[in-house]
């Protein structure tokens, strides 16, 4: 990241001052991209890790077009647009620039179509107008609109606090947000849903792979899309995996992950019936990784070195700066079999240049170089770490690790039937040979995806067809059916938004209207269990409380304490408490007891040690942790209790929960009763209002 000084523009100059002004600090002060050539080119290049998103400042042309040849935007627009993607990046970069540049191409054209010529001063409300015009012209109908507008917002307002277009008016997005494709009616997106949502078979196809594979090709991708199955990945995300991203905690096994578009770091905890799996995808892939990340680790090690692989002749003593003949040459780059063994039948001095023209150093430009400057070990070492030293390097993008620990690391031509792996070499396979796995393209000679190679077809007889994005399709659509929080989900697939949900539940209008339908369908009132099972509220009548309202949901049950009178007093001391109901039967709530008795009996232990020591007050809390731990491991037990059905609710006794005018009564030696019970159908109590008014002290006026 280049250094960030933001600019402060002056009320008191002129918007053409403030432009210069920019303009000149963009190309002075940031130097984001300049290794690229700056202002001087047209064309900038920015590589998140995974792929490579150009910026390029040229006119508008249709689709199609090719990037290679364009014509740049008309000055003095081209300056200033160069200078906004310069500052925008410099904040924060970000792979979405393509929208930044197709609003800047539009407003270019806008601004020759209104006044001939394209200055940013030039802009106004007319201009404004053209530019929403186009818009609607060159995209029509297109999802993309709500974006690019959204980014015209930026800009306007970009335009307005930097002085620049004080006087420009204010313009909101007109274009509405595109309703979700998984939501829609229509047939064209009822297709796409079918085809979106894979089938039960294409999922098992997968698994039937990873149980069959035998060769190192099948055991690596079969391993890796298996790591998209055991909960709702990205297929980007795999790449920030590493070797020890595996964790164990109290008996589960989660997997450290990060997660794309905001979500960053989390933990994906795996089902138990796919621990074994997990495991054993992440035993194939660290053992078929170990010699690309030896080689990899070496490289950081060892600059300017060559890695002497076991493809490599020379003797060990052979030095970095001797230069090495053909046959040496081709081996130390791991040329192909045949390719060598060509060479070796055609000559036998290897030193002349014939063998040389067999590698094809007549018309290949990089062995050129090499061959100019001297095929040594040396200067292999650097056209190696130019190759494989991307950017960051020696970390992995966005986690910071080392890049010998990325859990895909191979080396390239790994799996090449024709040529050898190249014994010098890392790289991690980015999603385009992830999906080429699951289907092949539509190119001459494709290669065979993982199902063709164990001729699994579809249910229909068709070659199967995925991308790496649908697994986590399928996954968030059966969370979807199986009731799961709409929260819980958002987190489980590591996304930002609960609302972006929406866009992954593929289930059928048959499937979604079962459910409703299931409701619509019950005769009775549904039990407080059978409320929570559907997503329903829980009145406090459902609990046997003659009140008006709706409990509130905690993580061992139910609170029926009206917060309209009175703050909770208990400070989250749910399990000692009267007003506190649990369920047994909800989900997770038996787990979530254990955890805490295992907590307060931590802490009993302790205060029992004080207390044997003589610490002062550690008798205090040795009653108090054992009354509580009395509490929680009592419902604990009433919640294993096989002879106690599902649904059942258990209440702790009222006595043992008094409020703080039983307590004062009870130590006056007055009998209270059930005065605290407020909420039982058959409240009593031993005193009269008087009574229990001259105790408190309060007068009767």
């Amino acid at each position: 990241m280049s250094n960030v000084l933001f600019f402060q523009p002056k009320m008191e100059l002129t918007a053409e001052q403030n432009l210069t002004d920019f303009i000149n600090h963009c190309r002075d002060n940031l130097t984001l991209y300049e290794d690229q050539g700056g202002f001087s080119v047209n064309k900038w290049k920015y590589n998140c890790g995974r792929k490579e998103h150009a910026m390029v400042f040229s006119k508008y042309s249709k689709k199609g077009s090719s990037n290679y040849s364009f014509e740049p935007m008309d000055e003095p627009f081209l300056t200033f647009a160069k200078s906004y993607v310069r500052y925008r990046q410099s904040e924060k970069q970000v792979t979405s620039i393509g929208d930044k540049t197709a609003i800047l191409r539009v407003l270019h054209d806008a601004l020759l179509k209104i006044h001939g010529e394209a200055n940013i001063l030039l802009i106004d409300g007319t201009v404004q107008t053209e530019v929403y015009n186009l818009f609607n012209e060159r995209y029509p109908k297109s999802a993309k609109l709500f974006r690019f507008g959204g980014q015209l917002v930026l800009l306007y307002e970009f335009l307005v606090s930097k002085c620049i277009a004080q006087a420009l008016p204010d313009w909101n997005n007109p274009w509405r947000r595109a309703q979700a494709k998984a939501e829609r009616t229509d047939a064209e997106s009822q297709k796409w849903q079918m085809e979106r949502c894979p089938s039960q078979h294409l999922m098992l196809s997968l698994a039937d792979c990873f149980a069959r594979a035998k060769k190192p090709q099948d055991l690596y991708w079969s391993s890796v899309l298996s790591l998209l199955m055991f909960a709702p990945g990205r297929g980007g995300e795999l790449a920030f995996l590493t070797i020890d991203s595996l964790h164990e905690e109290e008996g589960r096994l989660g997997v450290r992950w990060y997660g794309e578009k905001g979500f960053e770091d989390s933990l994906k905890w795996v089902p138990t019936h796919l621990e074994a799996t997990v495991r054993k995808a992440f035993a194939r892939l660290i053992k078929i990784g170990a010699p690309a990340r030896e080689a990899a680790r070496f490289a950081n090690d060892n600059p300017g070195k060559f890695y002497r692989h076991k493809g490599c002749i020379t003797p060990a003593d052979f030095p970095e700066n001797k230069v090495m003949n053909a046959l040496e040459f081709a081996h130390a780059m791991n040329f192909g079999p045949a390719t060598i063994q060509r060479m070796k039948d055609k000559y036998k001095d290897f030193n002349t240049e014939g063998p040389w023209n067999v590698l094809g150093a007549h018309q290949v430009k990089w062995l050129q170089q090499i061959r100019s400057e001297g095929a040594t070990y040396a200067n292999l070492a650097r056209h190696v770490a130019s190759q494989y030293q991307k950017q960051d390097w020696p970390k992995l993008p966005k986690i910071g690790r080392p890049v010998w620990e990325s859990l895909l690391l191979i080396r390239e031509n790994e799996f090449h039937k024709d040529f050898e792996p190249k014994g010098f070499s890392w790289l991690i396979p980015d999603v385009n040979r992830l999906n080429d796995q699951l289907s092949q393209r539509p190119i001459r000679n494709p290669l065979p995806t993982i199902f063709q190679r164990f001729g699994i077809k579809d249910e229909d007889g068709s070659e199967i067809r995925m991308t790496s994005h649908q697994p986590r399709v399928w996954l968030s659509t059966c969370a979807e059916k199986g009731g799961m929080d709409s929260w819980k989900l958002a987190q489980w697939a590591g996304r930002a938004k609960i609302n972006d949900n929406r866009h992954y539940d593929l289930r059928t209008q048959d499937e979604r209207q079962e459910r409703i339908t299931e409701l619509l369908k019950t005769e009775s009132r549904p039990t407080p269990l059978e409320a929570l099972a559907n997503r329903l509220p829980v009145s406090y009548e459902d609990l046997g409380i003659e009140r008006i309202g709706i409990a509130d949901v905690t993580e061992y049950g139910m609170c029926t304490h009206d917060y309209a009178m009175a703050p909770c007093t208990k400070g989250g001391e749910c399990m000692t408490c009267k007003e506190h109901v649990c369920i047994k039967g909800i989900p997770k709530t038996l787990s979530r007891i254990k955890q805490l008795e295992e907590r307060v009996a931590s802490q009993f232990t302790k205060a029992q040690a004080d207390e044997e020591r003589g610490e002062f007050g550690a008798d205090r809390w040795v009653t108090h942790l054992g009354w509580k731990l009395s509490h929680i491991r009592t419902q604990r037990l009433r919640m294993e209790d096989d002879d106690i059905p599902d649904g059942a609710l258990l209440w702790i006794p009222k006595n043992h929960d008094p409020s703080p005018i039983e307590r004062s009564l009870q130590q006056r030696g007055f009998k209270t009763g059930n005065l605290a019970d407020t909420n039982s159908k058959s409240t009593t109590a031993a005193l009269d209002d008087k009574t229990i008014n001259n105790i408190l002290g309060i007068d009767d006026a």
